[in-house]
């Protein structure tokens, strides 16, 4: 086993930042992408042997722990390691570190396939490549481990994903519209994952009206509470491209005395298939003593009788 390296430095910016006071999801992912890029030339993977290949790296799998916030200002220090290489697929290890206080704000375990960039198809590791991987073999941490979400168990959408026109009988609420644009997407024109977390993280207030008995955003505007998000769990099936139709649908897979378990699947509105099934353990917080909130009663008993069964990852 080998120590971590270094694979990215930056700043938490204001503008990455969301009402609720904190670094947006999406930007823990971004910044976890540019690390995994430099851990993935370092393994000899990087953009030109992947041309050279005539392949991609293209994501597959991840699993996320939210374990302290990022407030505006803060040094974000990106620490990577390989957990495993098998044929042609990679698990990668990646955690952002408050850099002023070194504690680790978030984790994230990634599974990649090299695949060739014509037909999809997986392509083995070349040895050389998997020799090197190989070399960086760390040990998923302790604080990485999955907690709330069981990683491994099946769901509908992973035994036989539901087409979008039977998303609706099944009880999810669409919550997110829209089109793929050029900024969404990377160099060979498909849509970056970050982007994925960020569609939903764009579209789940659209879901606080159905989760809440009365909502008119009074509370957010006040900025008295928002939420949180502990832990992620996101399977890719396919990929959108640049021009695609976007549809997002929601559902609550679990209600608990504090935190509650969501399911977001991402669909091609256009083909209506399924591209990214999730689940989000998450929470409410006092934005202004930045502490969990009970749930009241009322809206939990509410909140019970949304759940839909069968929903996850």
């Amino acid at each position: 086993m080998t120590e971590l390296i270094d694979v990215f430095r930056g700043n938490a910016n204001t503008w990455e930042c969301d009402e609720n006071g904190h670094l947006n999801v999406r930007h823990y992912s971004s910044k976890v992408n540019e690390g995994l890029a430099v851990l993935a030339h370092r393994i000899g993977l990087g953009r030109d042997a992947l041309a050279a290949l005539g392949a991609r790296l293209v994501m597959k799998d991840q699993h996320i722990r939210y374990l302290r916030e990022f407030h505006p200002g803060a040094a974000v220090l990106g620490r990577a390691g390989v957990l495993s290489v098998e044929g042609a697929r990679l698990r990668l290890y990646c955690e952002l570190v408050n850099f002023h206080t070194d504690g680790v704000s978030a984790t994230y375990n990634s599974v990649l396939e090299l695949q060739d960039a014509s037909t999809g198809a997986l392509v083995a590791l070349p040895a050389e490549i998997a020799s090197v991987a190989g070399d960086l073999i760390v040990k998923l941490p302790k604080h990485a481990q999955p907690r709330s979400i069981d990683i491994d168990a099946p769901s509908v959408a992973a035994v036989n994903p539901p087409k979008l026109d039977e998303t609706e009988a099944m009880g999810m609420t669409e919550i997110g519209i829209g089109q793929v644009g050029v900024r969404d997407c990377d160099q060979d024109g498909f849509m970056r994952s970050d982007m994925y977390m960020g569609r939903i993280s764009d579209a789940i207030v659209h879901f606080s009206r159905k989760m809440r008995p009365v909502d008119t955003g009074k509370e957010r505007s006040l900025s008295k509470y928002g939420g949180a998000v502990l832990e992620y769990r996101l399977h890719y099936h396919g990929e959108l491209r640049i021009g695609d139709l976007i549809s997002v649908r929601s559902a609550l897979k679990h209600v608990g005395e504090k935190a509650n378990t969501l399911a977001h699947w991402i669909y091609n509105a256009t083909t209506g298939d399924l591209v990214c099934s999730s689940e989000a353990v998450a929470i409410t917080l006092d934005l202004k003593e930045r502490k969990v909130v009970s749930m009241p009663e009322d809206r939990r008993k509410h909140l019970e009788t949304l759940v839909v069964p069968g929903v996850g990852a």
